[in-house]
């Protein structure tokens, strides 16, 4: 249990991940078993959530879309030996490939 002690704070307190839409939530405080503000939510969370392109939902990311190999700030691959025919490891290295690219441009 958590102990809130202001007695003059109404508003509900909440927990909030700026990527993940599903992990963020409401906690209505309770006096003596009760609401404190039934009916109400305060303050409102008003965050609009990005949506992730369709490159970024598969490597399960977001922005990387735009580092995507080739990039003209990255090497031609970071990841080596990847068989295309194998299209589920080249997808895999092409996030790991954003990735680093990604990284690389934003220590340049």
């Amino acid at each position: 249990s958590l102990k809130f002690d202001d007695e003059m704070y109404q508003n509900d307190i909440f927990y909030f991940c700026h990527i993940h839409e599903l992990m963020t939530g409401r906690i209505k405080l309770l006096k003596n078993d009760e609401p404190i503000s039934p009916g109400v939510d305060l303050p409102a969370i008003g965050y609009e959530y990005d949506t992730p392109s369709d490159y970024d939902q598969g490597c399960g990311t977001y922005g990387l879309d735009e580092f995507q190999l080739p990039h003209a700030e990255c090497p031609e691959q970071f990841v080596c030996g990847v068989d295309d025919a194998n299209t589920e490891l080249a997808a895999f290295s092409s996030c790991i490939d954003a990735m680093d690219c990604a990284m690389m441009v934003s220590y340049i």
